[in-house]
């Protein structure tokens, strides 16, 4: 009678206890990290509305390079935004902020000329977590 006996090999591939331990403890500090980030919808709707400032910032200065011949000016208040021409508001201005987000901006007052420059300006977004829209002198407007 002949038994068909296999030696087990003699090393085989897997992980030790600690390298599996090193792996849970990065992935830990990672969700320690990360995890907050995803914990509030403020953060996201700071920058969303943060965001929409810029477009229709850069919208009144697109404008100004458009029409020459016209004054265009932004009047920023804690929840909306005016875009005029010559005095008279855009239609759909005043913007109200609030129907949409719930947050608020720093007071400010921009008029861009023919080359659609402004002067420089933060406005900052509170509640933000350090977020602001920055405009340069160029008239460029962006989430700083």
């Amino acid at each position: 009678m002949h038994l068909d006996i296999r030696k087990p090999p003699a090393k085989q591939a897997a992980f030790s206890l600690f390298e599996l331990v090193i792996v849970i403890i990065i992935v830990g500090i990672l969700a320690a990290v990360v995890a907050p980030r995803f914990g509030s919808d403020q953060s996201f709707e700071s920058r969303a509305a943060g965001a929409e400032l810029v477009n229709r910032l850069r919208f009144a200065q697109q404008l100004a390079l458009s029409n020459t011949s016209r004054t265009v000016s932004v009047a920023i208040s804690a929840t909306s935004l005016n875009i005029q021409q010559d005095g008279t508001s855009l239609s759909g201005y005043p913007f109200d902020f609030s129907n949409s987000y719930d947050v608020e901006f720093s007071a400010s007052n921009l008029v861009y000329n023919s080359l659609g420059e402004t002067t420089s300006t933060t406005i900052s977004i509170t509640p933000s977590a350090g977020l602001s829209v920055c405009v340069e002198t160029s008239g460029f407007a962006w989430l700083c």
